[in-house]
């Protein structure tokens, strides 16, 4: 019993090194000095209109945006999905259900991808193709990257993550203002946001309930239009996504 927590401990370090980020810095993915890129997880919802509404505030400001849909949300609302394509947002494969990219061995990973793209085309009625996948959860491992490149995807970075799909409308003021603070900190980079709530400690039935709870997405356009508003005003480029991804 003595050496049980040492080992856990090592357990948690080899986990946690044999897994790989999609954080990145701006200089090491080769983005120009303030260009900043909006990229949305684990939608579309028509949960309190939130992914209409946030499209509503990039038509606003011509801005084009990435959004990493997950399949299941996908066959749920095709229309959004149609909605993002026809006003030429990049579309990402983020797998079709919300379990953690890294909690899944090799077959499971490889069938969430292929049943996230299908589902992608089946809104569509056609295959977008971008090749491009953003893992749930943010952490893969090398056996996961080969299967992507098998399957001729490319990992969808980030830069900037405030983690907030722990958030509330509460908080809305505050992730904006940590956003651009980190934006001004690194000289611009790719935002990632969350438009839809994937799951939360496996307690979502008892969380979606909650009106302002963490599945209440329906602040993130409102946030993302005082982030416009103000990087604007600093004088940073939110650039099309097409001329990086």
């Amino acid at each position: 019993m003595r050496y049980r927590l040492p080992l856990l401990l090592l357990l948690s370090v080899f986990l946690f090194t044999s897994c790989q980020t999609i954080t990145r810095s701006r200089t090491e993915l080769g983005i120009p000095e303030s260009r900043v890129y909006f990229s949305f997880d684990d939608g579309p919802s028509a949960r309190g209109d939130t992914t209409a509404q946030l499209l509503d505030v990039l038509k606003k400001y011509q801005i084009r945006a990435v959004f990493c849909l997950l399949g299941e949300n996908a066959r749920r609302y095709p229309d959004l999905v149609k909605r993002i394509y026809e006003e030429g947002h990049i579309i990402v494969n983020h797998g079709y259900k919300d379990k953690w990219a890294s909690k899944m061995d090799e077959d499971e990973f490889r069938n969430n991808i292929v049943l996230g793209e299908e589902a992608i085309i089946a809104a569509l009625g056609f295959n977008p193709n971008p090749g491009l996948y953003r893992p749930h959860g943010g952490f893969y491992n090398s056996k996961q990257e080969k299967i992507l490149v098998d399957e001729g995807y490319t990992i969808v970075p980030v830069t900037v993550r405030v983690y907030d799909s722990i958030d509330t409308a509460m908080t809305r003021k505050k992730v904006a203002r940590k956003i651009v603070r980190i934006l001004e900190r690194q000289g611009g980079g790719i935002v990632l946001l969350h438009d839809e709530r994937g799951s939360l400690s496996g307690h979502k039935a008892r969380h979606e309930k909650k009106t302002r709870g963490p599945y209440n997405r329906s602040w993130i356009p409102e946030a993302v239009e005082e982030i416009i508003v103000v990087l604007l005003s600093k004088g940073f480029i939110l650039d099309d996504p097409i001329t990086y991804f």
